[in-house]
């Protein structure tokens, strides 16, 4: 009779379907065995901290496709005729090997530190933990806290008695290359519970982020000023002059850059791009033949035509801008009553002499008649770093190059210098020292 069971002892087509698709389905579950972090740790060691974070979502993805599958098809085998398991199957399957495949690829590729958004192109990602191995220091690792700042947890609302400061800037202010500790913003916390019996705790919040420039940063103050703080720091890069973004005031059609997001203003579009296994997949490809050593050459091209050409066109047109962001943070602070300060961080090449000063001048001025005290820090580390300045006035006097005369004075700016502009953690010790030094002349501590 046609649609009748087989008789007993034997297997019907369905039967046999349905058993190879459960088999299939445990198959996809049992995946979720060798890719999640705790065996992932087995087979890669301390880089699997990198990969925690795709590697649980493959093995949930994986436990909830894998049971799905084996339900569908216990349903399907038990079915006499083609049903509602016939076709659910015919849906769920193709689907479900292609979120698992996309899932895969997110454990090969990874996630990087940072996360879509479509108003700042991107944000350091919440909760995650990632090693320092690309800079040949895998044990050490960045934490971004729930807030998005790479620093320890600490709650929205300030508690009583606390003395809270706001880091606004960049990779700099961040602490690229650096466990959050090394940072000026730990020690300084530091410095503050040392010094400071006039508050029972102190925190400092870093809400620094690799790449930004000004107009990312007045929203990043704009959203902390939540966090209530008693003064805050806004940290100035010179390569906030020559990003792009600073001119086009935004990144639409922008190339994938260094920190492997697309910036697209469409948050579903900007996960697909950034947060799928296909979206990195696709990145990868584009950007062959593009390295990190290479837009950083780039960038620091960039900045030394800035520093020696403010007059430039197009230097001058990002001055404008850069100006009016900062301008509008003071505001914003004022606004609040909050103490603000401007934090000047150089590049190596701009400590032999003032040739190449022009911005930090520019910078200075513009803050003083605003009524924003200035921290320059460039005099403080050419103090520090050619603290021979007999030595250095007789190279200079003898022709020698200015690349060389760095070399001369090499060991003493490995001390505060992990390359053209970012801080070792003796760097950031001067800034912390600088930062509280301003807190105690503004009265703010005693």
């Amino acid at each position: 009779m046609s649609g009748s069971r087989p008789r007993a002892g034997t297997y019907g087509s369905r039967e046999v379907g349905g058993a190879f698709v459960m088999l299939l389905g445990a198959a996809v579950a049992g995946s979720g065995l060798v890719f999640n972090p705790l065996v992932g740790r087995l087979w890669q060691g301390v880089y699997a901290v990198d990969k925690a974070d795709v590697l649980l979502s493959y093995c949930l993805w994986a436990a909830g496709l894998g049971g799905l599958i084996v339900w569908l098809g216990n349903a399907f085998a038990r079915s006499a005729s083609r049903g509602w398991a016939d076709r659910a199957l015919g849906l769920v399957l193709p689907l479900a090997l292609l979120v698992l495949a996309d899932r895969f690829l997110l454990v090969e590729f990874g996630l990087p530190l940072w996360t879509h958004d479509p108003l700042l192109h991107y944000r350091h990602r919440p909760g995650v933990t990632r090693t320092l191995a690309p800079v040949g220091r895998p044990g050490d690792v960045v934490s971004i806290n729930r807030h998005g700042h790479h620093d320890t947890d600490y709650p929205v609302e300030k508690p009583a008695g606390e003395f809270r400061g706001l880091m606004i800037g960049d990779s700099i202010t961040m602490g690229d290359q650096l466990p959050y500790a090394d940072t000026f913003s730990a020690q300084l916390e530091e410095l503050l519970a040392q010094r400071d019996d006039a508050h029972s705790t102190h925190q400092i919040i870093n809400a620094g982020v690799h790449g930004y420039a000004t107009y990312q940063e007045r929203i990043v103050l704009r959203e902390s000023m939540r966090f209530e703080p008693d003064f805050v720091a806004i940290g100035f890069c010179m390569n906030d002059l020559t990003d792009p973004s600073v001119v086009r005031r935004g990144f639409e059609g922008a190339a994938v850059d260094y920190h492997r997001v697309i910036p697209t203003s469409n948050p579903i579009h900007g996960y697909l791009l950034n947060d799928t296994g296909f979206g990195r997949l696709s990145q990868a490809l584009l950007a062959r033949g593009r390295t990190r050593a290479g837009e950083r050459r780039n960038e620091f091209e960039e900045v030394r035509r800035a520093a020696t050409s403010p007059t430039d066109p197009e230097v001058a047109r990002a001055f404008e801008f850069v100006l009016q962001d900062l301008a509008w943070m003071y505001e914003t602070a004022r606004a609040e009553e909050v103490p603000i300060v401007l934090m000047i961080f150089p590049f190596t090449f701009q400590l032999q002499g003032d040739a190449a000063r022009a911005p930090q001048r520019i910078l200075r001025e513009h803050a003083a008649a605003q009524g924003v005290p200035v921290l320059d820090l460039t005099q403080a580390f050419a103090d520090l770093v050619y603290d021979d300045p007999e030595l250095l006035a007789l190279l200079q006097r003898k022709g020698y190059p200015a690349e060389q005369i760095e070399q001369i004075f090499g060991w003493r700016m490995r001390e505060y210098f992990l390359d053209a502009d970012h801080l070792t953690r003796t760097g950031h010790a001067v800034v912390a020292e600088a930062l509280l030094e301003q807190l105690v002349t503004g009265g703010l501590i005693q």
